[in-house]
């Protein structure tokens, strides 16, 4: 699962390309990170030497970091969220 995501997270759009093909190719790139995200929440996940060896691909690459940091936090919020709404519920 590793390689398509580091793949797509990797590819670079042409010199010449227009605003829509760089916006195009950063909605690829965070949604192969929000993939990766996902795959995170696998127990022992980060056991994984391909993921150990993408993340610090990701972390050295201040753009994909800077897009992956962004992308933890939201999960972390929408989980957080759930768990509130859940918790509300269970108390009616």
């Amino acid at each position: 699962m590793i390689e398509p995501i580091k793949t797509t997270c990797l590819q670079k759009v042409k010199s010449n390309a227009v605003k829509q093909e760089y916006e195009k190719n950063d909605e690829l790139k965070r949604s192969a990170l929000r993939a990766l995200v996902a795959l995170l929440n696998i127990t022992d996940s980060e056991k994984n030497a391909l993921m150990r060896d993408f993340i610090g691909n990701i972390r050295s690459t201040p753009e994909l970091s800077t897009m992956f940091d962004s992308i933890q936090r939201d999960a972390k919020d929408a989980l957080t969220n759930t768990n509130d709404l859940t918790a509300m519920m269970d108390t009616n």
